[in-house]
């Protein structure tokens, strides 16, 4: 099986591929794709196999004698032209790193599954079998237990302003470039690491010119990175064992087709090879993953890319580097975009007496957004996938989410079609005269002039029912707000509230946000919250048919594998990815009760008959309410959102409602 290969870009990296293809088993060059004609037939002249020479991306991507991709450009544009070519059907290998940050890679991987398209990010070290004799004799014991790796990629560079490697609009420097590779050694050895901790020096061009990082495994493995573009470095490699160590002289492109490294220890030894071009490697090998009908190489994988870009990620973040594109104001447009049939059905929306636009039954909850690069994959797949509801908060991120909120949406140009949540008044700061205040400011941040629902975010106690009554009122007058309601409510206020609204003539709470999920909070899972699990709280809703807006609809994990790992002991905290995840500690506290645990099995004999996931029985199941329900979910990547909209097709029936809250049938 012979694999054309269409070369994207002409850039160093572009030639050295070119030239491993041309000494491939099972490669031909095919075609070029170059921004300008004359660099692409200047590259196509150099490479005598090549038979077509494309003046644009595009035209490269389209063309229908390339079966396979190899993206060349710079790092910033890795994901565009990745997608565009995994949407044409063409496999793709993309130089490293995938993508720029976790977020693109994300949506590059899920790209990839849609269209069952093959996906792998060129590290080129990890299809050379130095490598795989390097994890041999790990495996085998030669060093014992691993205990710690030490790793280091970089080179001293002339400054160039003019230089990929020192621009930030095209993210330069050490991290990005070439520390990458250490990251990808460290995790290939000892897993995922739960802590990372950066630190470096960002030059006068604004990327990172040298960097370390200090990486923590599970068991206290730990790693120690050094990467750079003004500092040279040995570019080696040692991992340390309970009983000896392996040295690696060249980890990353072993010299010539010759290779060698050294176990040191009670079973000291010098292990050597020859192989060929480590580029025509790779080329081999993603032909014999397509031969195979594989989308995903079992040396490179699609988690392997999404957790070397989420250490990178958190590389970055220690030492406060970012680039322009991830700025608010800067970032792309729309990644993704074109559903596969496969994605259908959409998510259906209801309409309401209360709100004038159709809401989606699920809600997008936008206060697990750690950044925009992140936020927009995520609001735009939602959007896509018929999702229009999205819900923020005047103290979300510290006012940050409101601010990424405004750009997307502003940038999208979907104000009009979207149904916007918007909260405030939250404690300390819960009184009448903070609801205008903060409009102000949350108005300003999300770039609009009016919120669809607002929600008081917590009630005071201290404060009669008809304050705050009269204060929404006024701004509903004002057109500042088309709707309201009360989150974290007790009913007795809800319905001390809406009696004196009643009496007054005026408008009172038209939908609760509380919590309510197939797993009851036992303990608060935030100061001054409140559930609306109670029998006679939903019997209200029921009677005045109130719409719920829940949060923690999905019990924060209670009910997925991590949640299982948990409750079983067996497993505690991860690296954070968005700094809003639930911890171990906070689901046993929240959630573990016998109650809950007994609803989680019958959750999971249901999934169980059904064939779908258990968390999609528990949303389906506050989706399946006598009242109208729009579940708040929080995702954390686009693989959980496809997860929430699949509990929309889970039709549970009123007796299987009952049996899942109180075991009767």
């Amino acid at each position: 099986m012979t694999i054309r290969w269409g070369i994207l870009a002409t850039g160093s990296i572009a030639h050295k591929f070119a030239e491993g293809v041309s000494e491939s088993r099972l490669g031909q060059l095919q075609a070029v794709g170059s921004r300008s004609q004359e660099s692409a037939d200047h590259f196509k002249v150099q490479y005598p196999g090549l038979s077509s020479a494309h003046a644009s991306y595009e035209a490269l991507i389209n063309d229908p004698e390339v079966d396979a991709i190899y993206v060349a450009t710079p790092h910033t544009d890795h994901a565009k032209w990745a997608i565009r070519a995994l949407q044409a059907g063409k496999a793709v290998l993309c130089e490293k790193p995938l993508g720029l940050n976790h977020a693109q890679v994300m949506a590059m991987v899920e790209a990839a599954s849609r269209q069952q398209t093959f996906l792998m990010e060129a590290f080129m070290y990890r299809v050379h079998p130095q490598t795989q004799k390097i994890l041999d004799l790990i495996a085998e014991g030669a060093i014992g237990s691993v205990r710690h790796i030490e790793a280091q990629f970089g080179f001293n560079t002339p400054i160039v302003e003019s230089s990929r490697l020192f621009a930030n609009e095209l993210a330069g420097g050490g991290i990005m470039d070439v520390g990458c590779y250490p990251v990808s050694l460290a995790r290939l050895v000892a897993g995922e690491p739960v802590e990372i901790t950066g630190r470096g020096h960002i030059g006068q061009t604004g990327v990172d010119e040298w960097a370390s990082a200090l990486l923590t495994f599970a068991g206290d493995v730990t790693a120690q990175l050094s990467t750079a573009v003004q500092l040279d470095l040995q570019n080696n490699a040692t991992i340390y064992g309970s009983e000896g160590r392996i040295e690696i002289v060249e980890p990353w492109h072993p010299r010539g087709n010759t290779w060698s490294l050294q176990v040191h220890g009670s079973n000291a030894q010098v292990v050597s090879g020859e192989t060929a071009n480590i580029y025509a490697l790779e080329a081999d090998h993603v032909a014999e993953c397509l031969k195979a009908g594989l989308v995903q190489s079992p040396k490179m994988n699609w988690q392997d890319s999404l957790g070397n870009a989420a250490a990178l990620d958190q590389w970055r973040a220690g030492i406060g580097l970012t680039y322009q594109e991830e700025e608010p104001a800067n970032h792309p447009g729309h990644l993704l975009g074109g559903l596969s049939p496969q994605l259908t059905p959409v998510i259906p929306r209801q309409n309401l007496a209360t709100i004038e636009k159709p809401v989606s039954r699920l809600v997008m909850g936008c206060d697990n957004q750690p950044s925009i690069s992140h936020a927009a994959v995520m609001w735009d797949d939602f959007f896509e996938r018929g999702g229009n509801c999205y819900d923020t908060a005047h103290i979300y991120g510290g006012g940050q989410v409101e601010a990424l909120f405004g750009h997307w949406h502003s940038q999208r140009e979907v104000r009009e079609d979207i149904v916007l949540i918007g909260k405030g008044a939250h404690s300390p700061n819960c009184y009448p005269e903070a609801i205008a205040t903060e409009l102000d400011i949350s108005l300003d941040r999300l770039q609009t002039d009016y919120i669809d629902v607002y929600f008081l975010h917590r009630d005071n106690l201290e404060i009669p029912v008809g304050d705050f009554i009269s204060a929404l009122n006024d701004e509903v007058s004002k057109g500042r707000i088309r709707t309201f309601g009360g989150s974290n409510w007790t009913l007795n206020r809800v319905r001390e509230a809406n009696e004196w609204a009643a009496e007054n003539g005026l408008q009172g709470l038209e939908a609760i946000s509380n919590n309510f999920s197939l797993a009851t909070m036992i303990s608060p899972v935030w100061p001054g919250v409140e559930t609306a699990s109670q029998p006679e709280y939903l019997t209200y809703l029921q009677e005045k048919q109130i719409p719920l807006f829940p949060w923690s609809s999905q019990a924060r994990g209670f009910f997925t594998d991590w949640g299982a790992q948990v409750l079983d002991q067996h497993n505690g905290d991860r690296l954070s990815m968005t700094g809003a995840e639930p911890t171990a500690h906070e689901l046993l506290r929240v959630w573990d009760s016998p109650e809950n645990r007994a609803r989680r099995a019958r959750a999971a004999a249901i999934a169980e008959d059904r064939g779908t996931e258990l968390i999609n029985v528990a949303l389906a199941y506050v989706l399946t309410q006598p009242f109208p329900t729009f579940s708040l979910v929080g995702p954390r990547n686009l693989q959980e959102l496809s997860s929430c909209i699949r509990a929309l097709e889970v039709n549970l029936t009123a007796e299987e409602v009952r049996f899942l809250a109180n075991g009767a049938d």
